[in-house]
């Protein structure tokens, strides 16, 4: 195509243009329907290609906005999950404050501190765990702990001013005198490294059946009497052997502390030889 016939073509398609333009706004008045009618085709060619740039642009601006409004969806749904689960712990929470305070409940004659268990040693040496009560709370060496069910923890190991490190019953360095409550036949629930909880020193003629419940016993100062620390899940008796060989499951859910009682109002002996 030569450059005279395009610049034709340019010039009778603003010339069409400019003369619908009027025909709108009503200044050609008699001439209206020639201009349609001469123009007309050119103008439903002109339509039928503006037509797909028009919608693409249309698109980009719905898309726009349906990506905004999604983005904020997502936003709002994010927020609603965030309130729900604080919510839930909140809920939580008030659960294990009122179990604290059952147990306060159940033992009026003594004193209890709620602690929250922040830390635990990270080794696979050690059992113990942090609180956050120290020197400044009126906590000492040696105080016993149990969960918000007041079974046993364990004690006080290691103290200072704004926290404490608490040492499992299941810890290898862990030792409690216990005693079994159905036939009061008495031993010593020791830790291990493997995390196994066993009553040792009972003899072959000791009664103990899987389900006893194991309870402090008091022997040697050290804890008080009558707390709970499990039950007894299996028991093998050996003739060749001295002693039974007796497993006990803690009661205390050991792995999942979040908050203890700190039992204030005991004071551990710490018995000297005879």
């Amino acid at each position: 195509m030569s450059s005279r016939t395009s610049v034709w073509i340019l010039v009778v398609a603003a010339l069409a243009v400019f003369l619908l333009a009027l025909s709108k706004v009503g200044v050609l008045g008699p001439l209206d329907n020639v201009v349609l009618t001469v123009f007309s085709p050119l103008q439903n060619v002109l339509t039928r290609v503006s037509e797909p740039a028009a919608d693409f642009i249309s698109d980009i601006g719905r898309t726009d906005e349906l990506s905004d409004e999604n983005q904020a969806l997502r936003a709002e749904n994010e927020r609603l999950n965030a309130e729900v689960a604080r919510l839930r712990e909140n809920e939580i929470r008030l659960h294990q404050l009122a179990q604290l305070l059952q147990v306060k409940e159940t033992h009026p004659e003594e004193r209890f501190m709620a602690a929250n268990v922040f830390a635990r040693e990270p080794s696979n040496v050690k059992e113990m765990v942090a609180i956050d009560r120290g020197k400044q709370d009126g906590i000492q060496d040696g105080m016993v702990v149990v969960t918000e069910g007041g079974s046993l923890v364990g004690r006080v190991t290691r103290i200072f001013d704004d926290y404490a490190w608490v040492t499992l019953i299941t810890d290898p360095d862990s030792a409690v005198s216990a005693m079994i409550q159905e036939s009061r036949a008495q031993g010593v629930v020791s830790g291990s490294y493997s995390r196994r909880l066993t009553m040792e020193f009972l003899g072959q003629g000791a009664v103990v059946h899987e389900g006893d419940t194991v309870l402090t016993s008091g022997i040697g100062g050290g804890f008080p009497p009558g707390l709970v620390i499990g039950r007894v899940s299996a028991v093998e008796s050996s003739a060749q052997e001295i002693f039974k060989d007796i497993t006990v499951q803690p009661l205390a859910g050991l792995s999942r502390l979040e908050t203890v009682l700190v039992l204030t109002s005991f004071t551990p002996l710490q018995l000297q030889g005879p």
